[in-house]
């Protein structure tokens, strides 16, 4: 079905238009098309079952096809009802570090908001089994990140972005740079990331007035500090629109928070003005009603019609979940010019989300600022402009030796 906004998922094969079908129902709770749907059509069943897992939706797939009673085949729900059993384990897991974090940091006087992962599974979604999610995300305030990366040091985790403690005469730079750093528990298995900002690009999301803003809910008898409902929409809206919602999860979050009645409209559009991210609130809600289908009720019954460079943000984001446009040229050359086409293209894109002068001038800044490209054992110059200029040749480098990827992630050797 098309919408004003383009061709809405028209366009899709059957397997996504039947993945997104299962965001809709679940979003307006109900699963009559969904047996309608399946019945008219004829499905590659291990594609969808790959769709599902690419885009991490296991959870509520499984829900809203469990009360379809369609007749799917029966290896296909197993399937998807045990990677759905083991992600509410995985869940569960996750919450429990996370309340073990809540007392380790506490003890610390050091103040944290949770992030996305349990906490927000739990304040969105009322249970852990309804969305997957990988690892823990907090963030702390600029000036508690050295005592939070001692603490969880002291606690077992290993910090996999050691560059941000190994050149700490650079670490003007890559807190410009990065909004996080990377941990893992080698026995726990668990990745965390511990956060000073929610985004290295919308900077006028200040983390301090997240911090004036938080919420407080209880769980598992303990307080914990979370976003309201409309900052939670905003950091969810400009992380999507930043990955231009490569993953279909993060658009089912926007689209199951257009029906809660805890978001209002205007106070949402407010929000988003104020935090300078109004591209970003309006392409999500672009998306989510067109890729989705919703029904126009409520304070969403009338979304404005885009501008040209939401349409354009709106389209980059189709075709992201679409995989339209992904090449793979064979030779080297080839593979050269096409990772630069692709980065000066994604330049342009992350230029045209973001609405304020100081975003804009954060990303051109950023892409000067490459902290990967030098290795564990280099002598890093201390003079930044230097830096900064070497760290341009070895990107460079890179690229010509085809160890650069589009996404600007190195190859080992």
């Amino acid at each position: 079905m098309s919408s004003r906004f383009g061709a809405g998922n028209s366009g899709f094969s059957a397997e996504m238009k039947l993945l997104l079908l299962c965001c809709r129902c679940c979003i307006e709770n109900s699963s009559e098309e969904i047996t309608r749907y399946i019945s008219s059509q004829s499905f590659d069943w291990p594609i969808f079952v790959a769709l599902v897992a690419t885009h991490r939706m296991f959870p509520m797939v499984h829900q809203i096809l469990k009360k379809s009673g369609t007749a799917i085949p029966v290896p296909v729900l197993h399937e998807i009802a045990d990677n759905a059993s083991k992600n509410l384990k995985r869940m569960m897991n996750l919450a429990g570090e996370l309340n073990a974090l809540h007392q380790l940091l506490g003890t610390n006087n050091i103040t944290f908001i949770s992030m996305k992962g349990p906490l927000m599974v739990h304040q969105l979604y009322g249970s852990y089994s309804c969305r997957q999610t990988r690892d823990l995300d907090i963030l702390v305030e600029e000036a508690d990140i050295n005592a939070a990366i001692s603490v969880l040091s002291g606690a077992g985790y290993h910090l996999i972005d050691g560059y941000f403690c190994r050149h700490p005469e650079k670490r003007t730079l890559y807190l410009k740079r990065e909004n996080h750093v990377r941990f893992r528990h080698p026995h726990k298995m668990i990745f965390l990331e511990l956060h000073w900002t929610v985004s290295k690009y919308f900077t006028t999301i200040e983390t301090a007035a997240l911090f004036d803003h938080k919420t407080q809910i209880v769980v598992h008898g303990r307080i914990f500090n979370t976003f309201s409902m409309h900052d939670y929409f905003i950091v969810l809206a400009t992380h999507g629109i930043y990955h231009r919602y490569e993953l279909l999860f993060w658009l089912y979050d926007i689209g199951h928070l257009m029906s809660m009645p805890e978001i209002n409209r205007n106070e949402l559009l407010a929000t988003a003005e104020k935090f300078n991210c109004t591209t970003s609130v309006n392409v999500s809600l672009a998306l989510a009603h067109s890729l989705f289908n919703l029904r126009e009720t409520g304070d969403f019954r009338q979304l404005k019609k885009l501008t040209t460079k939401e349409q354009f943000i709106y389209n980059q984001c189709v075709d992201t979940i679409t995989g339209t446009g992904a090449v793979n040229p064979a030779s080297r050359f080839s593979r050269f010019i096409n990772t630069v086409r692709q980065r000066f293209s994604s330049q342009i894109y992350l230029m045209l989300m973001t609405d304020d002068r100081a975003s804009k001038k954060r990303v051109l800044v950023n892409t000067l600022i490459k902290p990967y490209v030098w290795e564990d054992s280099a002598k890093i110059p201390h003079n930044n402009l230097v830096y900064l200029v070497l760290t341009q040749v070895k990107w460079m480098k890179f690229i010509l030796s085809g160890r650069m990827n589009k996404l600007g992630k190195i190859r080992k050797k």
